[in-house]
């Protein structure tokens, strides 16, 4: 098939798309302090809402496990917008103990009351889906803009490729961990339905199955912490790579192609 070339038509078309993952790649680079911010934002918050985490930071053992948010104010991000389900003054270990109360009052008639939702976790939850869902379809976005710049194959002169598949790989691994929240959060919605159908078949053990989901939310508040904070450390490490080796995805055999970054 030698001499065989894209029409203008297919060319034409190349150029569109890398345009349009170029203009991907520049807002990613120019909006990474403000999703370092808002992702910082959401971790702050829900440490503030674990009910594991300490009332105050004495004795604190990591910068990590500090509160930047003082314990009585609402943050004024948009994170704050989230509304607590229980009165003014109560957590959610006191909705677990007037719910069991609750149960025992109403285990003499072999009906057992509806689970409480603890839906600051729900929300936030929600939340989360919604930025890992967005920023796994940039890092998509910045791999393709990477291999349109790829040149010709040849036997020589490749270290700016290898340059390029070394950084495309390791945006695959950071969007594989992107996508791991999505799938996280769909076993943490299967394992409350399993609960939630266990107690309400097994009204007998209905304290025991209802605990059960009890100690489930309030674990997974840890991992909620986690994740937004790999949320953050994905796009400043991911940033950091490509504005290193900015000029060898650009251009990897010193060719003269520029693009809207550079």
């Amino acid at each position: 098939m030698a001499g065989v070339s894209p029409t203008d038509e297919t060319k034409s078309m190349f150029e569109v798309v890398n345009d349009e993952l170029t203009s991907n790649l520049q807002s990613f680079m120019d909006s990474l302090p403000s999703l370092a911010e808002r992702y910082g934002s959401y971790l702050e918050t829900t440490k503030s809402l674990n009910p594991k985490s300490r009332k105050g930071d004495h004795g604190v053992l990591s910068p990590l496990l500090k509160r930047r948010l003082p314990t009585d104010e609402q943050p004024s991000t948009p994170v704050g917008k989230l509304t607590v389900q229980v009165p003014e003054g109560e957590d959610m270990l006191e909705v677990e103990l007037r719910f069991y109360a609750k149960l025992e009052e109403m285990k003499p008639s072999g009906t057992v009351p509806d689970l409480p939702d603890d839906e600051m976790l729900l929300k936030n939850l929600n939340y989360l889906t919604c930025e890992a869902y967005e920023l796994r379809i940039i890092l998509s976005g910045v791999c393709d803009w990477i291999e349109m710049q790829m040149p010709a194959i040849k036997s020589e002169d490749n270290r700016g490729v290898e340059v390029q598949e070394a950084v495309i790989r390791h945006l695959v691994h950071m969007r594989g961990a992107v996508q791991a929240i999505n799938e996280r959060q769909r076993a943490y919605t299967d394992k409350v339905a399993d609960y939630a159908t266990k107690y309400y078949k097994n009204p007998a053990a209905g304290r025991q199955w209802a605990r059960a989901l009890f100690l489930w939310n309030h674990d997974y508040w840890d991992q909620l912490e986690r994740d937004w904070r790999e949320l953050r450390q994905i796009v400043l490490l991911a940033g950091r790579r490509l504005s290193l080796n900015m000029e060898k995805l650009t251009r990897p055999r010193g060719n003269t192609h520029h693009y809207s970054y550079m």
